[in-house]
């Protein structure tokens, strides 16, 4: 328990009733972000050892969520005002490149830089306000898609394959498990130790 409540957990920002490590913190947050708050003191209170209530899982969750959008909303402001700009500074230098090449010619093939830099510069100013990047860096989003098409690999991984065939009803929890048991916090052996079948 000592590790979960020391002193120190004041570089959180959080008042001096709430003492909860970076670790524990994000126990917390990761808990009471996917259940209600009732079922998350429940899990915390089987890992660490102690009870802990509802009322205290929210308590914690809605101090943290208020420290953690101050601090990304701070950090957002921030770096937007060192990055402003810079998506305008490269659609005004293909402007500038394509207007030095000059308009597309009929019998420009596809990959003459003229085509090209029109294609560009067109595109770029079209989705500019879609190419927000550093405020997706700053709250931490993941800026292309591979994060994404990693995560449904791993999920379809378990159902997908010859000779495989699903219903929407029982597929559900199949892929409920499959999350489970990729997760990184335990919560596959949390999950068959708390069935009846599987206790010692």
């Amino acid at each position: 328990m000592a590790d979960l409540f020391p002193p120190q957990s004041r570089a959180l920002g959080l008042p001096s009733e709430v003492k909860l490590t970076p670790r524990a913190a994000e126990r917390v947050a990761r808990e009471t972000a996917v259940q209600k708050f009732d079922p998350a003191a429940k899990a915390l209170s089987i890992d660490w050892g102690f009870p802990v209530a509802g009322r205290q899982a929210q308590r914690w969750a809605q101090h943290l969520g208020d420290v953690l959008v101050y601090r990304r909303d701070r950090e957002v402001k921030a770096y937007q005002k060192s990055q402003r700009g810079k998506t305008q500074r490269v659609i005004a230098a293909l402007q500038s490149e394509s207007a030095r090449l000059g308009q597309v010619q009929a019998s420009d093939a596809p990959e003459h830089p003229r085509r090209i830099l029109a294609q560009n510069v067109g595109y770029f100013t079209r989705h500019q306000n879609h190419m927000r990047y550093p405020e997706y860096r700053a709250k931490g989003w993941p800026i292309g898609s591979g994060v994404t098409e990693a995560a449904v690999k791993q999920f379809n991984k378990r159902v997908k394959g010859t000779e495989q065939f699903w219903h929407e009803e029982t597929v559900e929890p199949i892929l409920m498990l499959r999350a489970a048991w990729i997760s990184q916090d335990e919560r596959w052996d949390k999950y068959w130790a708390n069935r009846p079948a599987y206790l010692n």
